[in-house]
């Protein structure tokens, strides 16, 4: 991967931000400075507005005006932050300007400044050392001896140490010389607040120093603030008195910066994903509301895209595109509210549940607590929420401001941060959240061969998260290469009888989820003859346990046709034509007489809705069967097990309900009861615990109302007495 540097430009040729006039434009004014008083600029600017680039441009230009100039500008640059000596920063100062003027020595005028820079350097330093054993800090005494005593005998072997003289000395030097040295001390509001203050008290003492010119980058607001802290007085009046020629760096255009920005992110992706998908319009929101705000420096692009960069090579086949710089994008300028989001998961992926509309019907609170959390944070608001409103649709102002790509398909389709089983993706790299991986879903899709279809679905519901992969397919039918409709829906019909019917109050379980799923892939099919021949031929092939499956799906072709129940359904498009309909029933009747010549199906998936499409279409074979085997007592009790109908209530109590219409026909209520009761209970396992409480409820219900309900909890009681009791 390739980071973008946060390294400062050299040349102009690499200049992105449209600041080569202005460097040019302050290089020639250096250039042609004549003035032989010494001379503080200062270059004010943001932290990431390009100040150390600039002084890299200006240097250069400097370089360019006095190519063939003998008197050429010599440019020293002073790192403050470099220096430990805090307590003789003067000194240090000079001694690195000597060192520095040492290697333009071979001109007899340099010698001359150099010579004058070591008679004062070392004056200053016996000015130093004298103070220390004068004030008799031992502590310092033996820090700098040495050091102080070497830079003193230095001094005192060139001239004498009377320091007025040697500065007059120094100044008529450089005068006389009329060699311009212009000193750079960058990035000094990355210093401490001390640090700070004796830079500036530095250049207040040495900055009028004839022919030298200094130039000053900084924050002017960092270092005001340094200088109150420390002296107590007003920061912008100090440095007003220091710096006499103030330049303001061009504040960067909005348009060129997100240009910069897009261009960069435009390169990254294609590193990582050949086909990223990206809703243009959703990505057209989520950069106005989500990025463009916190973007204000070409430092928080670079930061940005590099921390993206990052995230997404591991991410980009889980997550979405446009979600993942957008949260990139705050973890890097704004982590303070990116680590809100990821403390608030419940409330923030919950747009569509059940107990948060109830929790949160007031919207105008709701919003008005998440305004003020966010205060405090030191966020602002209106950019905050305005984040939220376009990530997490819970935030929306109301219903209609949610377009398509707020409804719960598109949110799972897309792999949205609003996703409760993938926000965490977003915020921890845990892909073990994540029940079935988006790679395995596409290769699903549009990869592997019939076995592994069978193998992986087979997988994937033994491990329990078929109802998070058939969610995950229904967002993505309209992404099946038609080539591989007909392979996948006869590969779900043909397991479907596996998933489970349970489900929560107002939730529609895995197997219902899955005949939707199935039904939408079919009609995804354009030729209605290439639609009945997939059924047809799944149909041809079924054995006892795809019975009731097979029977609930051609009983939704039914309802569309209103056949059988008497009426229309209200479903998108009839798969089948009215003939081809009725050959499938053909077929099924002929399938289901079959079968039942040798097996038993009375314990199948959904033996109600077989038995109900053989009784429509074939009613004396299907009664015949059935008084057949209900003269078998334990068949009975399969019987009134198979026929039960699960209620849940709204505080999620649930049980079974035996209407009377599906079992009076063919035995008698007395007779059920009588034959539960006589039951020896010692061979009670013999049964599931799920049919043992629909027996204990029949029981339960017996002498009852027709509308009285047991529930499920009263019925298990009584399968453990039962138990505890059996003789």
């Amino acid at each position: 991967m390739n980071y973008n540097s946060d390294k400062a430009i050299e040349s102009s040729e690499q200049d992105l931000l449209g600041r080569v006039t202005f460097s040019k434009q302050l290089g020639e004014a250096i250039y042609k400075y004549d003035g032989k008083d010494g001379l503080v600029l200062g270059v004010f600017g943001k932290w990431g507005t390009g100040k150390t680039s600039i002084l890299n441009m200006v240097v250069n230009e400097i370089n360019y005006l006095s190519d063939n100039d003998d008197d050429s500008p010599i440019i020293v640059n002073f790192s403050p932050w470099n220096y430990s000596d805090k307590d003789n920063l003067i000194g240090i100062f000079f001694e690195d300007l000597r060192i520095k003027l040492k290697l333009h020595s071979n001109k007899e005028n340099m010698k001359q400044i150099v010579k004058a820079i070591d008679q004062y350097s070392g004056a200053l330093n016996l000015l130093l050392y004298t103070s220390i054993v004068s004030s008799q800090n031992w502590i310092i005494m033996l820090k700098y001896p040495l050091k102080c005593l070497y830079r003193y005998i230095r001094g005192k072997i060139l001239e004498d140490n009377d320091l007025d003289k040697v500065k007059a000395n120094l100044e008529r030097v450089l005068i006389k010389s009329r060699q311009k040295i212009v000193v750079i001390i960058d990035d000094i509001d990355r210093l401490t607040n001390t640090q700070i203050r004796d830079i500036f008290q530095l250049v207040k003492q040495v900055g009028n120093f004839p022919n030298i010119i200094y130039v000053l980058s900084m924050d002017r607001e960092v270092v005001c603030r340094a200088l109150e802290s420390v002296h107590d007085i007003d920061g912008a009046e100090y440095l007003e008195k220091i710096v006499q020629i103030p330049f303001e760096i061009p504040a960067l255009l909005k348009p060129r910066l997100r240009e910069i920005f897009l261009t960069n992110l435009e390169n990254t992706v294609k590193t990582i994903s050949d086909n990223p998908k990206i809703d243009q319009s959703y990505w057209s929101e989520v950069f106005t509301n989500c990025i463009e705000p916190y973007i204000e420096t070409l430092r928080d692009v670079n930061r940005v895209i590099n921390t993206f960069q990052f995230r997404y090579k591991i991410l980009y086949e889980e997550t979405a595109f446009e979600d993942m710089v957008a949260l990139t994008t705050i973890e890097v300028l704004k982590p303070q509210l990116y680590q809100w989001i990821g403390r608030n998961k419940d409330l923030l992926c919950s747009t569509y549940s059940h107990s948060f509309s109830a929790l949160f019907r007031d919207k105008s609170n709701y919003r008005t607590s998440i305004h003020e959390e966010l205060k405090k944070l030191g966020i602002n608001t209106d950019i905050g929420i305005k984040f939220l409103s376009t990530l997490f649709p819970v935030f929306a102002n109301d219903i209609d401001e949610r377009s398509v790509r707020y409804t719960s398909s598109n949110i799972r389709e897309t792999m949205r941060v609003a996703q409760e089983e993938r926000f965490d993706s977003y915020f921890m790299f845990d892909l073990g959240g994540i029940p079935v991986s988006r790679y395995i879903i596409n290769s699903y899709i549009n990869i592997l061969p019939l076995d592994d279809l069978i193998d992986t679905i087979t997988e994937i519901n033994n491990n329990g998260n078929i109802e998070y992969f058939i969610d995950e397919l229904r967002s993505l039918v309209d992404t099946i290469p038609e080539k591989r409709l007909g392979l996948l829906s006869s590969v779900i019909l043909n397991v479907l009888h596996k998933f489970s019917q349970n489900s929560q109050f107002y939730m529609l379980s895995a197997y219902t989820k899955a005949e939707f799923l199935v039904y939408d892939i079919i009609s995804k099919i354009n030729d209605e003859n290439g639609r009945y021949h997939l059924i047809k031929s799944v149909l041809e092939n079924i054995n006892k346990e795809q019975l009731g499956t097979l029977a609930s799906f051609i009983n939704r072709i039914e309802l569309s046709h209103g056949r059988l129940a008497g009426k229309e359904e209200h479903i998108e498009k009839q798969l089948i034509t009215l003939q081809h309909l009725i050959d499938i029933e053909l077929i099924y009747v002929s399938k289901i007489n079959e079968i039942t010549q040798s097996e038993a199906i009375i314990d199948i998936r959904d033996f109600h809705m077989a038995f109900y499409l053989w009784e429509c279409l074939d009613k004396d074979r299907a009664r015949t069967y059935l008084n057949y085997i209900l003269k078998e007592d334990n068949n009975i009790l399969k019987f009134i097990c198979a026929i039960g109908s699960k209620w849940t209530s709204d505080n999620n109590d649930s049980g079974w309900d035996f209407p009377l219409e599906k079992y009076l026909t063919y035995i008698s209520k007395d007779t059920i009861y009588e034959k539960i009761q006589e039951f020896d209970k010692r061979q009670l396992n013999t049964f599931t615990l799920e049919d043992q409480i629909k027996l204990a409820s029949f029981v339960l219900s017996y002498d009852k109302s027709e509308s009285y309900r047991v529930d499920e909890k009263e019925a298990l009681k009584l399968v453990n007495e039962w138990k505890d009791n059996k003789s």
